[in-house]
């Protein structure tokens, strides 16, 4: 039998509290009136720091479970100079509702407003009960397409002009990587690099793609030689690699470009940077270098790196992300790999590590609204594209590469449940 729904009767500053009641913490008592957003966090939910912004929001309380750590999203919150109060909530029907008609009695002096967009629904539906009852305005934000909707707005009073404009649209573009990654308890040890690659680079980078079928031997070679060399950068070739004449022709355009030097069987790489572009990393150029570009015509892409590196939780396991952006407030990541993915069992094992760690790290860094992309230069097989699909990584490789702009594009606007 279905219980009816109770909405408990509510008279400003006159609630009983007895000893089992969490007390008022009182941050908000001020004579002003502030704009405060009343919202239950989820530790794969983005949308309440950016709606925090977007709505000019004095401050915001967060209700949280006693597991969930909101260190991160607090932080991220406080930084942007808006004040944060949290507390924690359980999933007992009852005690929930008290609580939220105990904040909502708190704040009789204030605009309280929900921010419905967490995904613990029975949470958020006794929220929103008594936010509908005491005619109290709710909104939420699409994890997919960054819009913003209101849900509940309030009857018209005098106050009515002190709230924010209650119409759907979709949210600025304010986030910046290193705080959408705090807010999901992800920090940044290294920020890498965040300008395009010197003019010489990109213009061998050019010529690379435009070897698509030609000398994809020739570069797995090469990035064979760049992996496979000394601490002082250097490699011997072999007969075979002197005989390759694909591979000499390869070589002769690195040398031009100042990557490495050439005597005989004895090759050197110039420096770490070039020997790193050289085992792929011309790759991961290319790609940062065209979403850099892309800027201009997509003001959504508010963030962009090359290389960073990241820790979850203050850990110890270090992850490189190759190229990550934030764009429509969602963080997208790209890995980009130069190596052959055949049919053998090994070169499986391989793409299959390749696409769960991107499934992993968009999951635990970018929540459910993280998105993730794998660009190669050499053909995927139709096992590692399935799993892929599965999993809603986008996939760019081998003679897409020569439309990869265009890929880029579809991956970035793609507002998808992936």
């Amino acid at each position: 039998m279905n219980q009816p729904i109770t909405v408990i009767e509510l008279k400003a500053n006159s609630i009983l509290i007895s000893p089992e009641t969490p007390q008022p913490i009182g941050l908000f008592s001020y004579n002003i009136k502030m704009q405060i957003h009343l919202t239950i966090y989820h530790p794969r939910h983005a949308g309440i720091l950016s709606a925090a912004i977007e709505l000019k929001t004095d401050a915001v309380i967060l209700l949280h479970r006693t597991e969930d750590d909101i260190s991160g999203l607090k932080s991220a919150i406080q930084s942007r100079g808006i004040k944060c109060q949290s507390e924690t909530i359980t999933f007992d029907t009852q005690l929930v509702r008290e609580q939220i008609v105990r904040l909502i009695d708190e704040n009789t002096n204030n605009l309280l407003t929900l921010n419905a967009s967490s995904s613990y629904n029975k949470l958020v539906l006794l929220a929103f009960e008594q936010f509908n009852a005491f005619g109290l305005p709710v909104f939420m934000v699409d994890k997919f397409t960054n819009h913003l909707h209101w849900l509940s707005t309030q009857s018209k009073s005098p106050e009515q002009q002190q709230r924010p404009n209650q119409i759907d649209s979709e949210l600025g573009h304010h986030i910046k990587l290193k705080e959408y990654l705090k807010s999901f308890n992800t920090q940044i040890l290294d920020h890498g690099q965040t300008t395009p690659e010197p003019e010489s680079s990109r213009q061998l980078t050019q010529w690379i793609i435009g070897q698509l079928d030609k000398s994809d031997k020739a570069i797995a070679s090469l990035n064979y030689m760049a992996m496979s060399a000394d601490s002082n950068h250097r490699y011997e070739m072999s007969q075979h690699d002197l005989k390759d004449h694909k591979l000499q022709h390869l070589l002769d355009h690195f040398a031009t470009a100042g990557k490495l030097t050439v005597r005989g069987r004895k090759l050197k790489f110039k420096d770490q940077e070039s020997r790193f572009y050289s085992n792929g990393g011309w790759l991961e150029n290319h790609v940062f270098g065209l979403l850099y570009g892309m800027r201009k015509n997509r003001p959504a892409l508010a963030d962009i790196a090359k290389g960073m590196t990241i820790v979850r939780n203050q850990g110890t396991v270090r992850n490189e992300l190759d190229v990550a952006a934030i764009c429509h407030n969602r963080l997208h990541i790209i890995e980009c790999k130069t190596r052959r993915f055949s049919n053998s069992k090994a070169d499986k094992s391989a793409a299959n590590t390749a696409i769960y760690r991107l499934d992993t790290i968009k999951s635990i860094s970018g929540g459910h609204s993280g998105r993730a992309m794998l660009v190669s230069y050499q053909a995927l097989n139709r096992y590692t594209l399935s799993r892929a699909k599965d999993l809603g990584i986008y996939c760019c490789s081998h003679k897409q590469l020569k439309q990869l702009e265009r890929h880029l594009y579809q991956f970035i606007d793609q507002q998808s449940i992936h």
